[in-house]
């Protein structure tokens, strides 16, 4: 489902333009370090663990757990005005206990949202040519 008019869009900086690029291609990369293999995000040139400048994208399974979460009710843009109640949440992927990324739940009633719930990943078109990552419970 198409996001509303004038929600704004991501903007891929230098460091994180092969995860966009992934979404819209609906796969899930994460950054990893190619001298250590320690998975970061968020994506950066240097690895905060072994200071190597190596880096690598991988594909990653797109499983996880709720880790934490929030219902919006009061919209914090004027295009968010039709979409409150929504719901954001961090999502602990299965790779790495470090990996979280900040979404939206899809498929299931804000009420029925728990912590540690498992998810999946899927692509949402936001608009044309742009996907966001969005989790379902499994």
């Amino acid at each position: 489902m198409a996001e509303t008019p004038n929600f704004p869009s991501p903007i891929p900086d230098f460091d994180a333009k092969e995860f966009w690029d992934g979404c819209n291609r609906g796969e899930l990369l994460m950054q990893r370090c190619a001298a250590c293999g320690k998975f970061r995000w968020l994506p950066q040139p240097m690895c905060p663990f072994c200071n190597s400048l190596k880096r690598e994208w991988v594909k990653v399974s797109g499983r996880g757990k709720v880790y934490s979460y929030t219902i919006v009710t009061h919209p914090v843009h004027p295009a968010a005005v039709s979409r409150v109640p929504y719901n954001v949440a961090q999502v602990r992927l299965d790779e790495d206990p470090s990996l979280i990324l900040v979404t939206n739940l899809v498929e299931i009633g804000n009420e029925d949202i728990r912590i540690d719930m498992p998810v999946q990943v899927v692509f949402e078109e936001h608009e044309a040519g742009v996907k966001l990552p969005k989790f379902k419970p499994l």
